[in-house]
């Protein structure tokens, strides 16, 4: 299964780990609930979609990654203890707790998580010392005389052997213990995640151009060489930020992120002649709608006498531009609906007898953030955009205008509805309407050059396809009605593709045998 498969999987099992019945028993008791054994290459994004379905089932996060405990931390250190048995006293060795067992609690107790994953990473890469805990943890959900809590699914990550050649393989034992999710990279999945991502447009046209390139892993004696989807991500990263800062991207530096020299050599020529092209074809004019009618007319003209691969570099140069106008009109939006959700929050509190007003409900906003990020459950941009509402809400609430509804929100003399309006929101969301439809059209006026320079050809799906894996792409809701038919046949072409090449591999396989 892909990437995307597993998240899912793991949130239908988070979602029938944790239900319980009428009597608040659980439904699936706590023996039967197998640990989660997801087994992929490195770099595919195992840790991150552990983040995904925790945030996705509301649920608390505690990840370790095993190869960095030694056995005392993990079991507990050994103390003599005394203990009557029989009249008679013995001294006897007992264990503290357990340093991740321990961290649970302590997770719990800051965060009020009593539910969530216990993420154990790289658990067939432990010790010799540490192997038979891993079959205790497994067997039990014990970790020496200490039992992870109940309510918390626990999720181990490991590499098969050839990825690693420290990897212990699990035994009959182990494995009886666990469900097993084979994971693969996937190159479509990884695609739909790195336009939500903004991962560079060269890196994008580059794996169009070669998928075999997406991900590999030669380990042998003599050599290690790799290129994992983790390394294409922290490429496009910085590259972005050596342009902004007019940095030079050579070969050597592309080599420090995609560890086979052969593709490293590839795509950096491939970079250069991406940069080359984007300044000839002036797509940024373009997608800035900067361009004359004449202007316009000479560049279909040019882009139609085009190979394939640099129709694929242009459509991708164009999907980064229109991203980050999504990206921007996405974050007005959850901006908007944000402050609307606070103030109808603020508008309950208010109704609460005893309440003090805004300085406490700002007051009790900022120590939930302050929790959050203590326990690495907000991300900066979410923290960003609080600590802007907060900023919004001062403006309201700590000024002439807003003593005097705060007046009245006391007296009970102002609905819910009137302090949206006297907020400023309902003009907020017409002006926000307004942006929509500007970012509607614009998608129109881009659909129709693409159309009108490489009719239904491949250019406008990758285009249409683009737009559609963008993460406000729902909130935006722009559609070509016209061009739905086009998009549905295309995509059950590639499903008949992806089961023809699934069957030959299945024939493969048996000729093999």
């Amino acid at each position: 299964m892909n990437i995307r498969e597993a998240k899912e999987e793991i949130v239908r099992t988070i979602r029938a780990y944790t239900a319980k019945d009428d009597r608040g028993c659980w439904r699936i008791p706590p023996v039967r609930q197998r640990p989660v054994l997801l087994m992929g290459p490195p770099g595919i994004g195992k840790t991150a979609i552990m983040e995904q379905a925790a945030q996705e089932c509301g649920t608390g996060l505690v990840a370790y990654t095993i190869t960095h405990h030694t056995r005392q931390s993990a079991v507990g250190l050994p103390q003599l203890v005394t203990k009557r048995f029989r009249d008679t006293e013995y001294t006897m060795t007992e264990y503290t707790m357990s340093e991740i067992v321990g961290s649970i609690y302590e997770y719990e107790e800051r965060t009020g998580y009593r539910e969530g994953i216990l993420f154990i990473d790289e658990i067939n890469c432990v010790s010799e010392t540490l192997a038979p805990t891993m079959l205790q943890f497994l067997q039990y959900k014990m970790f020496g005389n200490h039992r992870v809590p109940e309510g918390w699914i626990i999720v181990a990550a490991g590499n098969p052997k050839a990825y690693n050649r420290s990897v212990r393989e699990l035994d009959m034992a182990a494995s009886d213990r666990v469900r097993t999710l084979n994971v693969e990279a996937d190159l479509q999945v990884w695609k739909d995640y790195a336009m939500q991502r903004g991962i560079h447009p060269s890196v994008l046209s580059y794996l169009e151009l070669h998928p075999e390139h997406f991900y590999q892993v030669t380990l042998t004696r003599d050599r290690s060489e790799f290129v994992t989807a983790r390394g294409w991500e922290d490429l496009s990263a910085v590259l972005k930020e050596y342009e902004r800062q007019g940095f030079r991207a050579d070969r050597s530096f592309v080599e420090e992120f995609l560890r086979v020299p052969k593709i490293a050599g590839d795509f950096a020529s491939f970079y250069e002649l991406s940069r080359a092209h984007l300044g000839a074809y002036r797509i940024r004019e373009l997608m800035e709608e900067r361009l004359a009618p004449g202007e316009r007319e000479e560049l279909k003209t040019a882009l139609q006498k085009l190979t394939g691969d640099v129709r694929c570099m242009f459509i991708r140069h164009m999907l980064s531009a229109a991203s980050e106008r999504m990206t921007a009109w996405g974050a007005c939006a959850r901006r908007f609906e944000r402050e609307k959700e606070v103030l109808r929050q603020f508008f309950s509190c208010m109704k609460e007898p005893g309440n003090k007003g805004p300085e406490d409900f700002l007051g009790r906003r900022s120590h939930a953030r302050k929790v959050r990020r203590e326990n690495d459950l907000l991300k900066p941009w979410e923290e960003q955009m609080e600590n802007s509402v907060d900023e919004w809400l001062k403006q309201i609430f700590f000024s002439a205008s807003g003593v005097k509804l705060l007046e009245e929100l006391r007296a009970g003399d102002l609905s819910e509805e009137a302090l949206l309006s006297a907020a400023g929101i309902r003009e907020e969301e017409k002006e926000l309407q307004e942006k929509k439809a500007d970012m509607c059209g614009y998608l129109d006026r881009m659909t129709d050059f693409i159309l009108e320079t490489f009719g239904e050809d491949l250019e406008l799906t990758d285009w249409l396809y683009g737009i559609r894996s963008h993460g406000d792409y729902r909130r935006l809701s722009w559609q070509r009605p016209e061009l739905e038919a086009l998009l549905d046949q295309r995509g059950q072409e590639a499903r008949l593709r992806k089961q023809m090449e699934e069957m030959e591999g299945l024939y493969e396989a048996a000729d093999r045998r």
